[in-house]
C-alpha cells in the first residue's frame, strides 16, 4: 500500500522565506496601530475620541487596514496548495499587504493635514 501524501502533497513546503518577514512586519505595524488607537481613545473627560471628520477618517482607515492585514495574515498562514500556484498566490497577497499599508498611512497623513 502506497502513501498518497507523498505523490500528491496538499500543503506548501517552501513558504517560509517569504512568509516570515511579512508576518513579522504585519505584527509590528498592527501593534503600532493598536497602540496609537489605545492612546488616542483615552481622554480625560467623558467625550468621544471621534469628534471631527479627520478623527473619523483616521479611525476608518486604521480599521480598514487592520481588516486587510488580517486577510493577509490568513493568506500567509494558510499553507494549503493553491490551484493558481505559489507565485501567483504570493503576488496577490503582496498586493493586499501593500494596499493595507497605503490605506493605513494615507489615513494617518490625512488626519495630520485635516
Amino acid at each position: 500500500m502506497t502513501d498518497q501524501h507523498t505523490d500528491d502533497p496538499r500543503y506548501e513546503a517552501d513558504i517560509a522565506p517569504y512568509r516570515q518577514p511579512m508576518v513579522t512586519s504585519i505584527g509590528i505595524i498592527m501593534g503600532f496601530m493598536l497602540n496609537f488607537l489605545a492612546n488616542w481613545a483615552v481622554t480625560d473627560d467623558d467625550q468621544s475620541a471621534l469628534q471631527t471628520p479627520a478623527d473619523w477618517i483616521v479611525a476608518g482607515s486604521i480599521m480598514a487596514s487592520m481588516i486587510l492585514f488580517a486577510v493577509v495574515l490568513y493568506r500567509l498562514l494558510d499553507n494549503r496548495l493553491s490551484p493558481q500556484g505559489q507565485a501567483r498566490r504570493y503576488a496577490g497577497t503582496f498586493r493586499l499587504y501593500m494596499a493595507a499599508l497605503v490605506v493605513a498611512f494615507t489615513g494617518f497623513a490625512l488626519g495630520l493635514v485635516l
